[in-house]
C-alpha cells in the first residue's frame, strides 16, 4: 500500500481492455504512478460484451510490473440477445431476469469471471426495472416492490454467487451499492439480506455537481452513505467509488475523494480507468491522498448524530446529507439505536419519514425516551406518523394543520440567558409546513413567521427520563442553505452528540470522532469566500491543537506553525446557558478561518 490509512484503487471497463494496447496500459499505469499511486485496479470481464482472456492475461501480467493488485469486475447490463428481446424497454441495457437467455449469459459470466480472479465487484447496474410481459406475468398480484426484492435476491444467489464459488469456492463477491439508496427498493437492491450472502459490499459516493445533472445529491452523501453503509455490514463496507463526470470544477470532483476519506474507508475507487489516464482532474489527487493519509492517522472512529433509515425505505430523502452540508455531523443507521447512558452518540436519534417503514417505530421510540433518550423527529415524520401511527401523540402536543407557514423572520435563543431571544431575518421568505404545538405543553427553542404570526419549527416535550423533539425543516430541503447562521447554529447545538458545534451560515461540514478530534471542510460554489466562524466546544478546553496535513505551507507563504495560534487560542469561556442542567454547563469557543476548497483538522487538548 502506497498509503497508510487506504488502498487507491480505479476500474477498468471491458470495452477499453478489449481495445488498449499493452503500450498504452504502459503509458497509463506510468501516469497513475507518477500522480496518483495506484494500489489495485478491477479488469472488467463484461459490460455488454465480453473481454478477451488474451487482454485480461495481458493487463494483469503488466500490472504485475507496476506491483497493482488486480481484481475482476463485472457490469450487468446486456445487448439484445434474440429478436424478441427488441419488445423489453430496459433502462441501461440492465438484464432482464425473467428471459431465460439473458440469465443464462448472467450465469456465464459470473462463471467466467471466477475462472480468472479470486475476487471480483459487481457495478451499480444489479437492478432491474423491466416491465415486460414476462415480468408482469411473473410478478403476479405482488407489487413491483415486493417481486424486485425477492426476483434480484434470488438472482444473486443462483446467477453469481452460487455458479461463481462452484468454480472457485476461495473467490470473493463484492456487491456496488448505488448513490440513490432511497430508490433501492423499487429496483430490487436489497441489502438488508443481500449482505448475508455477498462476502463484501461497496458503496457509490458520486455527488458530482448537485445542481447541474439528474440526481441533485447533497455533496454529503460522500460521506453519510459511506457510514450508512458501515452500519449495513460493519468491517465489510470495502470502500467509496465516484467519477469525475459533471463535475464543472476541480473542486468539485476532489471533494468527492476528501468526503469518502473522511469517512475511513478501506479503499477510495476512482471510475475509471479510461475516464481518468491523462486526466487533469486526476493530477492533484497523490497530492491530496498524501495530505487525507497524514491526518487520518490522527483520527478516531467517526461519530454524529443517528439517522435511522431502516431498509426499503424512502422519504425526507437525503435530509441527512442536507443538514450534513449546514454543519450537522450525521451518522446514518439502518438499525434503530439501543439507548445507551454512558455513550453521548448513543443517547440521540432522528427519525425522518423513512423511520416510518418501521411498524414497530413507535414502540422503538417509547422505549429509548422512557429510559433517558433524545429523540428529534422530523416534521416529515411527524406529518406521516400522525396519520399512520396516530399514537405518536403521546410525545408531544405538535400537531399538523395541513397549512404552510412562509417565514423571513426568526427568533432563536439568546447565547447569554437562553429564555431571551435573538431576532434574526432570512435573505427570502422559506416555506414551511405548518406544525402548531400547545404553549407550555410543548417548549419552542426557535420560531419562523412573518409579522404577528410566528410558529415553532424546533420545540421540545419532556417524556419519561428522555425528550422528544420535532424539527420542522423547509418544505424544498435546500432552502435549510438559506436559514440564517443564528437558526443553523441552534439547530447544531440541539442535534450535537459530540460536545462540538460550529456558529456560522450554511457551507461547511464538521466531521467528528470518537478521539476528541474533528475537522472542517469548506465547499466550493458559486459565491463562495473565505468564512472566519466560532467553533464551540461543550466544557473546558485548554486549546485546539492543529492535526498536520504535510502540507506545511499555507495562505500567503507563511508556515501552518505560525498560523496555528489564530486556530488553537481560545477566545472565551462562558456558561451555555443560565440554567443549565449538563454536568459541564459551560463551554470553550475558539476562532477558525477557512478556505473554500480546504480542510483542516484538529485535536481537543483539555
Amino acid at each position: 500500500m502506497f498509503y497508510k490509512n487506504f488502498k487507491t484503487v480505479t476500474y477498468c471497463v471491458a470495452g477499453w481492455v478489449n481495445r488498449v494496447t499493452e503500450e498504452e496500459v504502459r503509458k497509463g499505469a506510468e501516469f497513475f504512478q507518477k500522480y496518483v499511486k495506484l494500489d489495485k485496479i478491477y479488469l472488467e470481464t463484461y459490460r455488454d460484451e465480453f473481454a478477451a482472456r488474451e487482454k485480461i492475461e495481458m493487463i494483469k501480467r503488466v500490472m504485475k510490473d507496476y506491483g497493482i493488485e488486480v481484481s475482476g469486475g463485472i457490469t450487468t447490463v446486456t445487448p439484445d440477445l434474440n429478436e424478441s428481446d427488441k419488445k423489453r424497454q430496459r433502462l441501461f441495457n440492465t438484464f432482464c431476469y425473467c428471459n431465460e437467455p439473458m440469465r443464462a449469459r448472467l450465469k456465464e459470466v459470473s462463471e467466467y469471471t471466477a475462472s480468472l480472479f479470486d475476487e471480483f465487484i459487481i457495478d451499480d447496474f444489479f437492478f432491474t426495472q423491466c416491465m415486460c410481459e414476462d415480468c408482469i406475468r411473473e410478478k403476479g398480484n405482488r407489487s413491483w416492490k415486493e417481486f424486485r426484492l425477492a426476483k434480484m435476491l434470488e438472482v444473486s444467489e443462483n446467477l453469481i454467487i452460487k455458479p461463481a464459488k462452484k468454480i472457485n469456492p476461495k473467490i470473493n463477491i463484492i456487491i456496488k451499492y448505488p448513490n440513490w439508496r432511497e430508490s433501492f427498493q423499487e429496483t430490487g437492491y436489497n441489502p438488508g439480506q443481500q449482505r448475508e450472502i455477498f462476502d463484501s459490499i461497496y458503496t457509490g459516493t458520486e455527488t458530482r455537481h448537485g445542481a447541474q445533472q439528474d440526481q441533485h445529491l447533497p455533496r454529503y452523501l460522500s460521506y453519510s452513505l459511506m457510514r450508512y453503509f458501515e452500519s449495513v455490514a460493519p468491517g465489510r463496507n470495502g470502500g467509496g467509488w465516484f467519477d469525475p463526470f459533471d463535475c464543472d470544477r476541480i473542486d468539485t470532483y476532489l471533494e468527492q475523494a476528501y468526503l469518502t476519506a473522511f469517512a475511513k474507508p478501506k479503499e477510495i475507487m476512482m471510475f475509471c480507468w479510461p475516464a481518468l489516464a491523462g486526466n487533469k482532474r486526476a493530477t492533484p489527487l497523490g497530492f491530496m491522498y498524501d495530505r487525507l493519509d497524514t491526518v487520518l492517522s490522527h483520527l478516531g472512529e467517526p461519530r454524529g448524530l443517528k439517522v435511522y433509515i431502516p431498509f426499503n425505505s424512502q422519504g425526507d430523502d437525503h435530509i441527512e446529507d442536507y443538514l450534513g452540508m449546514a454543519g450537522v455531523p450525521v451518522e446514518p443507521v439502518c438499525d434503530f439505536p439501543e439507548f445507551n447512558a454512558v455513550d453521548a452518540a448513543s443517547r440521540k436519534v432522528m427519525v425522518t419519514a423513512a423511520s416510518l417503514e418501521d411498524a414497530k417505530i413507535v414502540e422503538k421510540l417509547r422505549h429509548f425516551v422512557e429510559a433517558g433518550g433524545h429523540a428529534v423527529a422530523t416534521s416529515g415524520f411527524m406529518i406521516g406518523a400522525l396519520q399512520k401511527f396516530p399514537e405518536i401523540a403521546e410525545f408531544t402536543s405538535v400537531r399538523y394543520t395541513n397549512r404552510s407557514l412562509a417565514a423571513d423572520e426568526f427568533h432563536s435563543p439568546a447565547k447569554i440567558v437562553h429564555f431571551f431571544k435573538n431576532y434574526t431575518k432570512s435573505s427570502e421568505p422559506i416555506e414551511f409546513p405548518l406544525l402548531e404545538h400547545r404553549n407550555n405543553a410543548s417548549w419552542s427553542l426557535v420560531n419562523a413567521g412573518h409579522g404577528e404570526y410566528h410558529e415553532s419549527i424546533l420545540c421540545y416535550d419532556t417524556y419519561g427520563k428522555g425528550r422528544f423533539t420535532v424539527l420542522t425543516l423547509p418544505e424544498m430541503p435546500s432552502k435549510i442553505y438559506k436559514l440564517p447562521a443564528e437558526i443553523l447554529t441552534a439547530i447544531r447545538k440541539e442535534l450535537d452528540v459530540s460536545g462540538i458545534w460550529i456558529d456560522c451560515a450554511d457551507g461547511v461540514s464538521l466531521f467528528t470522532y470518537d478521539n476528541s478530534t474533528f475537522g472542517l471542510y469548506c465547499y466550493t460554489w458559486d459565491g463562495c469566500a473565505p468564512l472566519e466562524f466560532t467553533v464551540h466546544i461543550k466544557g473546558k478546553a485548554e486549546k485546539l491543537e492543529f492535526i498536520p496535513d504535510g502540507d506545511d505551507s499555507n495562505f500567503w507563504g507563511l508556515k501552518m506553525k505560525e498560523l496555528k495560534p489564530l486556530y488553537t487560542v481560545p477566545l472565551y469561556e462562558r456558561r451555555s446557558d443560565i440554567n443549565a442542567d449538563e454536568p459541564e454547563p459551560c463551554e470553550t469557543v475558539f476562532p477558525v478561518r477557512i478556505i473554500p476548497g480546504d480542510f483542516v483538522f484538529f485535536k481537543i487538548v483539555r
